[in-house]
């Protein structure tokens, strides 16, 4: 992908090293960087997901709307961003604050794990008090996390070689991914098994929090190498304002906004409506099968197409890959309005398409925080749009809780609806045209040069997928005498 930066101009051979690194650090380094995320993506998946969502609906018996505050409550933590993006500028320094502040914020969780044992059942106050406690612990947690972490990209865009960028970030997806499936899998086995018992989510938690420290402490011996300090110069107000002088990034951000709105309006809420009862206008399905549907099958495909995206994004560029993926991530959630008991196998169509369809906007992302904006004072880009991604999913998550307790406070507004539309349909409703709305009026205007069409994306996928599988098979079988 050419460099669309207005400041830079192509890159030297010297900084596919990586500023100030040798050849020896980085490629030690990237071992680091690949095999951590094993651990982190362990932390993720735990932590987020299936696991919290039945922790919240089955065992603290939350509400959608107090559901929507508590998911949208670490996202609200993103804007200590600017604190950390500030601190990056002002001595140059990632690491130390990255290994203090964000292995705090993964043990933190240690606390979510004790509210079981400590606090093991409440009526009234005692069970307002409990949900209360989480949604402390958790948004302290995610304010921790965005102020040591504020910088953590632009000290991997100086060890990153910006030619590999996009597969290197491709394969740490997949191994991420893998064990992703490993611990969805053992803890939702863990929670259908046990009946929401009060000791499995001890030991999630617990583990969760030991894994996600695992993921920051092997980062010790990653080398850094400090940028130029703006030192008494630098003013906060230049954090806030650089992001916004970019053409591209105003663009970009602007999508991502509405995009993630539109995204986490209904993804949390998806949870809900496979894992609720019948009675409470669910699909009544087990955790295990729901983690299968929502998570493990798109994962365990992700895992698999991750590196075929992030090598279309080096080679048709950031737009292009967005768009195809964008299109699909508006059109397959049509599938969820016609979703109803006895119906739930088509669910498993939006599974795996939605697996070989996402990495491309993931690696998208992945891609422009790391090399698609400016060199000088990257950490300030970077810590706007994480500020824009929390902010925008925080929004959406809220949104998300209100519009369906609306529609669930009045069903007479629903008449002469089929009778199996639940509250929640209408709100994916919303979601799929404002996904649809962010894609014609925005993301077509991102000012980066859109080199190839979906049809150009999906068959250079296509073929480079087909080719592994046949790769793969052929290794299979017995060789020809």
């Amino acid at each position: 992908m050419p460099d669309t930066s207005p400041h830079e101009s192509a890159p030297r051979p010297r900084r596919l090293l990586g500023r100030g690194y040798t050849p020896a650090q980085v490629r030690a380094s990237l071992w680091y960087i690949i095999v951590a995320w094993f651990f982190g993506a362990g932390f993720f998946t735990l932590s987020n997901g299936a696991t919290l969502t039945a922790f919240l609906t089955k065992y603290l018996q939350t509400d959608d709307g107090s559901f929507g505050i508590i998911m949208a409550l670490p996202m609200v933590a993103v804007v200590l961003q600017f604190v950390g993006s500030y601190l990056t500028e002002r001595t140059g320094l990632v690491k130390r604050h990255f290994l203090i502040w964000a292995t705090t914020h993964r043990l933190l969780w240690l606390l979510v794990a004790l509210v079981p044992l400590l606090l093991p059942h409440g009526e009234g106050a005692m069970q307002t008090g409990r949900i209360v406690l989480v949604g402390l612990v958790i948004f302290a947690s995610a304010a921790l996390a965005n102020f040591g972490g504020a910088g953590w990209m632009s000290w991997m865009s100086d060890i990153v070689p910006r030619a590999l960028a996009g597969k290197f970030f491709g394969l740490r997806s997949s191994l991420g991914m893998v064990s992703m499936v490993i611990f969805a899998l053992g803890g939702s086995f863990l929670i259908d098994a046990f009946q929401n018992a009060g000791w499995v989510y001890v030991l999630i938690f617990g583990l969760a929090a030991l894994l996600g420290a695992a993921d920051i402490l092997l980062f010790l011996p990653v080398p850094e190498v400090p940028r130029p300090p703006e030192g008494a110069r630098m003013s906060p107000w230049v954090i806030l304002t650089t992001p916004w002088h970019n053409r591209i990034f105003r663009w970009f951000a602007g999508y991502i906004a509405t995009a993630w709105i539109a995204y986490m309006m209904m993804g949390p809420f998806v949870w809900r409506f496979c894992i609720e009862t019948r009675a409470h206008q669910g699909l009544g399905m087990s955790l295990t099968l729901a983690n299968w549907l929502l998570f493990l099958i798109p994962t365990l495909i992700m895992a698999m197409v991750s590196p075929l995206w992030g090598r279309a994004v080096d080679r048709f560029g950031a737009k292009a890959v967005l768009v195809t993926s964008s299109v699909a991530a508006a059109a397959l959630p049509i599938i969820w309005l016609f979703m109803r008991p006895g119906l739930e196998w088509l669910a498993w169509s939006v599974a795996i398409l939605s697996g070989l369809t996402w990495p491309g906007i993931d690696q998208s992302l992945i891609y422009m925080q790391v090399k698609g904006f400016p060199d000088e004072r990257r950490s300030a880009y970077n810590a706007m749009l994480a500020v824009v991604l929390g902010l925008a999913s925080a929004v959406g998550v809220f949104l998300g809780g209100q519009l369906a307790t609306f529609w669930q406070n009045h069903p007479s507004l629903l008449a002469g609806l089929p009778d199996w539309v639940s509250h929640y349909q209408p709100m994916f409703a919303t979601s799929i045209v404002l996904r649809a709305v962010a894609i014609v009026f925005l993301l077509s205007r991102l000012p980066l040069p859109n080199t190839a069409g979906q049809r150009t994306v999906y068959r250079a996928i296509a073929g480079e997928l087909s080719t592994s599988v046949s790769r793969t098979v052929r290794r299979m079988l017995p060789p020809k005498r």
